[in-house]
């Protein structure tokens, strides 16, 4: 959708208008793809990150930095911009692994957003220590100015679009025009779309959400996740259209 169109369409929506911290912290990834990088330094961020997050940077930048090159590569090959990242079950170490993967793609040239997509159980603002009064449910829902509800953070490199609480309807919310606007703004206005998208067996449609990435990563804590389950994951993504771009493997 060109950018002027993006900006007309909201316009007129526009004018029609304490849980803990991230369970304990997962051993570095082990993703299936790939080459290597270089480490840097983390530039200053507003946010409170877990303590998990901050450990698992420092001992193993190497290994996230390996998984950040596989993002980049994939989108100057495969012209991937939106990556979902999803597990079979919740406790897996997906969102830790988001969350460090996105301090460490901050460092690099170029504009990343992370969005809290997982509708059912939304936890990014709650373990980066926001106190959110406008999210991504009011930009979609209510027609809120995406800009109220955007976190800057990382120099301008890193932004996040946090979820204010679970959605009632999520299907209706991912089928809606204010769903596909955000992620038509959130194409155009960065480079990387890291989508922190809740498990897939945690009843919501499978398919529903996928249609939203070009490519999706597999989140895996062995012990609990089957070589069955593993498999019927793969199936439910590739049933929604959605490549698999790889598994990271975390409690490994």
């Amino acid at each position: 959708m060109p950018s002027r169109d993006v900006d007309r369409a909201l316009e007129r929506l526009a004018a029609q208008a304490p849980a803990s911290e991230p369970h304990a912290a997962p051993p570095p990834p082990h993703f299936r793809v790939g080459e290597r990088l270089a480490a840097y330094s983390v530039p200053e961020s507003p946010l409170t990150w877990p303590a998990t997050v901050l450990a698992l940077e420092e001992r193993h930048a190497a290994r996230f930095d390996h998984l950040a090159d596989q993002l980049l590569a994939a989108r100057q090959s495969r012209q991937i911009r939106v990556f979902l990242f999803t597990s079979c079950h919740r406790a897996e170490g997906r969102s830790t692994l988001v969350l460090t993967l996105a301090r460490r793609l901050a460092l690099r040239p170029l504009r990343t957003l992370l969005v809290d997509a997982d509708l059912t159980g939304p936890m990014l603002a709650h373990w980066l220590g926001l106190k959110v009064r406008v999210g991504l449910d009011d930009v979609v829902e209510h027609q809120i100015a995406w800009n109220e509800a955007l976190i800057e953070t990382g120099g301008g490199r890193l932004a996040l679009l946090p979820l204010r609480a679970p959605v009632a309807r999520p299907r209706e919310f991912l089928a809606s025009p204010g769903w596909s606007l955000a992620l038509a703004r959130a194409r155009r206005e960065f480079e990387l779309v890291l989508l922190d998208g809740g498990p897939l067996f945690a009843g919501l449609s499978a398919a529903a959400l996928h249609r939203a990435a070009d490519a999706a990563i597999l989140v895996l804590h062995r012990g609990l996740t089957s070589d069955r389950a593993r498999d019927r994951a793969v199936e439910v993504l590739e049933a929604g259209g959605v490549p698999l771009l790889g598994l990271a493997e975390t409690f490994v």
